[in-house]
């Protein structure tokens, strides 16, 4: 699932879940859409050190690199549900409400992505096992789905964006999800045009 995908519907799940009131403390929204977005970040280094500062073929970044097992164990880490339900639970345990949002956004948002991989999942039981879960859809494959899953992706995005617009109280936080819905638009149109290209 794209990033910014991960941080609007995961957002919107625990806002709904945990309703309005539970929410008041300040900080809890930017440790939900952190937590939402940090699974992906060292992705996101991968892609931008093999792009920019190392430049390498984009097939070669994504067919080989990508599976090295260096990078393999980190992307796994940042996206092992043990990590994050361990974490998530002993946040709450310790009443650190801010951490505990963080840890389970981080959370929902490894559970999204282990639904929608084919073949380019991540170790979810990590450290506890190199299991990859081979989900039938994928977000973007579309040898599995992924040009409907890609736009029942980005309609789910968006349909959840307008209702967190009319329910979030300050402009800031309506500015990045402006800014998050517009990056994700952006996005899902370059990684369209580079399969194109590769």
């Amino acid at each position: 699932m794209n990033t910014q995908s991960h941080a609007i519907l995961t957002f919107f799940l625990i806002r709904c879940f945990l309703g309005k009131q539970t929410l008041r403390l300040k900080g809890l929204h930017a440790a939900i859409f952190t937590g939402a977005i940090t699974p992906d970040l060292p992705i996101y280094t991968f892609f931008f050190w093999y792009t920019f500062f190392q430049p390498t073929p984009q097939q070669t970044i994504w067919n080989e690199l990508y599976f090295q097992k260096s990078w393999h164990l980190l992307f796994s880490l940042f996206h092992s549900f043990p990590v994050w339900g361990a974490a998530t639970a002993a946040c709450f345990l310790l009443k650190k409400t801010r951490a505990a949002l963080f840890c389970l956004a981080a959370f929902i948002a490894a559970v999204e992505d282990f639904l929608l991989h084919h073949d380019d999942g991540h170790a979810h039981f990590f450290p506890f096992s190199d299991f990859r879960f081979s989900s039938p859809v994928s977000y973007w494959d579309p040898n599995h789905y992924g040009r409907m899953a890609s736009g029942l992706e980005i309609a789910c995005a968006l349909t959840a964006a307008v209702w967190i617009f009319k329910h979030l109280e300050s402009r800031w936080g309506q500015g990045l999800l402006v800014v998050t819905v517009t990056t994700l638009l952006a996005t899902n149109s370059l990684w369209a045009f580079l399969f194109k290209l590769f």
